[in-house]
C-alpha cells in the first residue's frame, strides 16, 4: 500500500502548519477516500467533557486517518471548550455541537439529562447511511493503523470493534490495568466503525458497586446506579482489529482518585506473561516503555 511510504509523526506535523481546512492524511493516497458513502471516510463521532489534558494531542492524532467529525461537548468548565472551538476553526470539516442540558449520570431529572440522549443528539448531525467512527478523546491514535482497519467493511453491515489497553504513568514508570476478570486488553464493544443507518443510544442502568459493570437490578442501591448508554443495533456482522491506540483514562480529574482500586502490571511483567498469547492483536512494539514515553510526551 501506498500508505507504507509515510508516518504519522510526520503527518501530525504537517497538519499543525495547516489553517482552514484540507488537513493531509493517509486518505489522500486512496481515491475511495473521498467518497463520502465509502468506510475510508468515516465521521468522528466525539463527545468531550473536562479532558483538557489528552484532547489536543487526541484530535491530532486522528486527523491523517480521519477527514471529518462531529464534536459534540457539554459542561467543559477547564478549557475543554475553547480547544475544540479553536480545532474546528483550524480544521472546518470538524463541527462543534454544544449540547444544551447538563449530563446527570446519576438520578438524571429528565431524558435531556441522560447520556444516552447527548449520544443521539450528537449523532443527529451525521448524514444517514454514511459512516461513522466513535473516538474518545483520552485515547491517542496510531493513524496509519486506524486508517487500515477502515478497509476492513466490505458492506455497510459490517461492523468494526476496536480494542484498547488502559495505562497510567506512576512511580516514575508506566502500567497497564488487569480488568476484574484478569484482561489486559479489552474490548467492551462500544468503540466501532459502523454504517449510520438505523442507529439509536438507548439507557442502560449499571451497578457500579466495587467497580463491576453489571446491569443495576431491584436489589441494587439506588446511589449506585448510573444512567449510561448503549448503542443498539441488529443484523451486523462484527471484526475485531489489532490495537491501534493508547488509553489514558486516569488522567481524568474525576477519576484520579480511582487509581488504586485497580490491579496495575509493570511493562515488564505483559510481556513476560500475557502478550505471548495476544501478540496477534497487539505489535509489541506499542507496549514498549519508548514508545510510551514518546505519546505521554504529547499530551504536556
Amino acid at each position: 500500500m501506498q500508505i507504507n511510504k509515510y508516518n504519522n509523526e510526520d503527518l501530525i506535523k504537517l497538519n499543525k502548519a495547516i489553517t482552514g481546512g484540507g488537513h493531509k492524511g493517509y486518505f489522500n493516497y486512496d481515491e475511495k477516500s473521498k467518497d463520502p458513502k465509502s468506510p475510508l471516510n468515516p465521521w468522528a463521532f466525539i463527545r468531550v467533557k473536562n479532558e483538557v489534558i489528552t484532547l489536543k494531542a487526541s484530535l491530532e492524532s486522528i486527523l491523517p486517518a480521519i477527514q471529518r467529525g462531529v464534536i459534540g461537548y457539554n459542561d467543559c468548565t477547564d478549557g475543554s471548550e475553547e480547544i475544540i472551538l479553536e480545532f474546528c476553526k483550524q480544521y472546518p470539516s470538524f463541527i462543534p455541537i454544544k449540547y444544551p442540558y447538563e449530563i446527570q449520570i446519576q438520578n438524571p431529572k429528565s431524558e435531556e439529562n441522560k447520556l444516552y440522549s447527548y449520544y443521539n443528539y450528537v449523532a443527529s448531525f451525521i448524514p444517514k447511511d454514511e459512516w461513522l467512527i466513535k473516538i474518545d478523546v483520552d485515547h491517542i491514535y496510531d493513524a496509519k493503523k486506524l486508517y487500515k482497519s477502515f478497509y476492513i467493511p466490505k458492506n455497510k453491515y459490517d461492523v468494526v470493534s476496536y480494542s484498547r489497553v488502559d495505562i497510567h504513568y506512576f512511580n516514575d514508570n508506566f502500567f497497564l490495568c488487569k480488568d476484574n476478570n484478569g484482561n489486559i486488553l479489552k474490548e467492551p464493544g462500544d468503540c466501532l466503525l459502523i454504517n449510520n443507518y438505523n442507529l439509536k443510544w438507548k439507557e442502560v442502568l449499571i451497578d457500579r458497586i466495587n467497580n463491576n459493570w453489571k446491569k443495576a437490578t431491584k436489589q441494587s442501591f439506588s446511589s449506585n446506579i448510573h444512567s449510561l448508554e448503549q448503542l443498539k443495533y441488529k443484523h451486523r456482522i462484527l471484526f475485531h482489529t489489532e490495537l491501534n491506540n493508547y488509553h489514558f483514562p486516569f488522567l481524568k480529574k474525576h477519576r484520579a482518585q480511582d487509581i488504586y482500586k485497580y490491579n496495575w502490571i509493570s511493562i515488564e511483567e505483559f510481556k513476560k506473561f500475557y502478550l505471548q498469547n495476544i501478540n496477534h492483536k497487539i505489535e509489541p512494539s506499542m507496549i514498549s516503555k519508548e514508545t510510551l514515553k514518546k505519546i505521554f510526551l504529547t499530551l504536556f
